[in-house]
């Protein structure tokens, strides 16, 4: 049995690394990463719970911590013009489950209670960006794919 619930601000470290061990399963060369990386994570998860009503979640399966995704009010590029109840925009990032814990509906419960959040505070919609193994998961939960535009530079 999966049972999901609001992770607190004790359990921040917990959110550290899982984020790190997604860049890490990206393939991420350790000396890619900032020296700081694990004290911009934590100042972005605190900092968002101010300003953006960050709010993460934890799946725990036997007592133990399986995964993780936190979600947020989306932050925008642009001047939003829009009023918020025709368009406000949530985001949810960094939905991890653990190896041992996979293929399990982990990471679909993760995403599902995150949207719910979402949702619960007047978001119009959800935005998440998804890895290929992801993006199975995300389509099952009713995502779209929707049109990013990138240009990459070449390291020179």
């Amino acid at each position: 049995m999966i049972d999901i619930r609001m992770a607190t601000p004790d359990e921040d470290e917990v959110l550290v690394g899982h984020y790190l061990k997604i860049w890490d399963s990206y393939g991420t060369p350790p000396e890619h990463y900032r020296p700081d990386a694990a004290a911009r994570i934590l100042s972005f998860i605190r900092s968002g719970r101010e300003e953006r009503r960050l709010t993460s979640f934890l799946a725990i399966v036997d007592g133990e911590i399986a995964g993780s995704a936190s979600c947020q009010l989306h932050q925008s590029p642009f001047p939003e013009v829009i009023r918020e109840e025709q368009r406000l925009h949530g985001y949810i990032w960094s939905v991890y489950v653990a190896d041992a814990f996979r293929r399990r509906g982990i990471a679909s419960a993760l995403t599902n209670k995150a949207a719910e959040y979402l949702k619960s505070i007047g978001c119009t919609t959800a935005v998440i960006h998804a890895s290929d193994a992801g993006e199975p998961v995300y389509r099952a939960a009713g995502f779209e794919l929707a049109k990013e535009m990138r240009l990459q530079f070449p390291a020179e």
